[in-house]
């Protein structure tokens, strides 16, 4: 075989998977228009509509947040909802951002210094406005910090599409705490009870958004886990039992033999004849 026969077999090897990929890229282009794209413009509608509720009714919705250097900070409230839409007639990606505030600016006096730079660089990540100043001891050493701001937090719920599943993903940003969290449910699962639910979470009256949604294997393999610990336990506790009573008979035994003892020396005469 000459090198134009295997120049010939690689272009048609590399055509078959490039027709190939335009093959699942056209199938998942007309999923989403299908499954994906309705369900996009609803929660983009149903968290537009929440949007435009909340400036009106300012419902109050305290929150908590442990802040690097300072500690937890207690006096925060949401506000200033928004929405972010990638397109508004094919959206594969929406963004839902609010901010919980301490709506005045408070003082928080940092220390040690260690502390004092851990709030730095958090306020400084979270793009905060603060003035500063330092503490100092008694023999003028500096060893920590004054810290004047209106503490803010941002809070983004991300919605994107992941068509290769058929699922839609929620990125939950500083939601749970400044964290990040990834969560996943079925383009079926996503019904009236589902919307419900989002605004529950939004507004804090529920912790988790919708529930678990995993495999029937992942299901069956934590159920197997699950009963496996369940006849270990039982077995531990098992031996316990066994043990425990052994020990049990053991001291029976020891109580008895030693009381006999004294029985013996009882029955003894206290007189002896010579």
């Amino acid at each position: 075989m000459g090198i134009l026969d295997d120049l010939k077999k690689e272009a048609s090897r590399l055509q078959d998977e490039q027709d190939t990929d335009l093959g699942k890229e056209a199938l998942q282009e007309k999923l989403y228009h299908e499954k994906a794209k309705p369900l996009m413009k609803r929660i983009a509608a149903y968290l537009c509509e929440m949007t435009e509720q909340l400036k009106v009714v300012k419902l109050p919705v305290p929150v908590a947040y442990d802040v690097p250097g300072i500690g937890l900070i207690k006096e925060l409230k949401q506000d200033n909802y928004r929405v972010y839409l990638d397109s508004r007639e094919t959206p594969r990606k929406i963004a839902f951002q609010f901010a919980c505030t301490s709506g005045s600016v408070n003082k928080y006096t940092v220390t040690p210094m260690i502390a004092a730079d851990e709030a730095r660089q958090f306020m400084n990540k979270q793009q905060i406005h603060y003035s500063e100043w330092g503490v100092r001891d008694n023999q003028d050493k500096l060893i920590g910090a004054h810290f004047e701001c209106q503490m803010q937090i941002q809070v983004k719920l991300v919605f994107t599409v992941d068509m290769e599943n058929e699922r839609l993903v929620v990125t939950s940003i500083n939601r749970h705490g400044l964290t990040i969290k990834h969560s996943n449910f079925r383009f079926g699962g996503i019904d009236d009870k589902w919307m419900d639910e989002l605004g529950h979470y939004i507004l804090r009256k529920k912790e988790q958004l919708g529930v678990l949604d995993i495999s029937d294997n992942t299901r069956q393999e934590i159920q197997r886990k699950l009963k496996e610990e369940q006849l270990r336990r039982q077995a531990e506790l098992g031996v316990s039992h066994k043990e425990s009573q052994l020990e049990e008979n053991k001291l029976k035994e020891e109580k008895t033999g030693k009381l006999g003892k004294v029985f013996q020396t009882l029955n003894k005469p206290l007189f002896t004849k010579k």
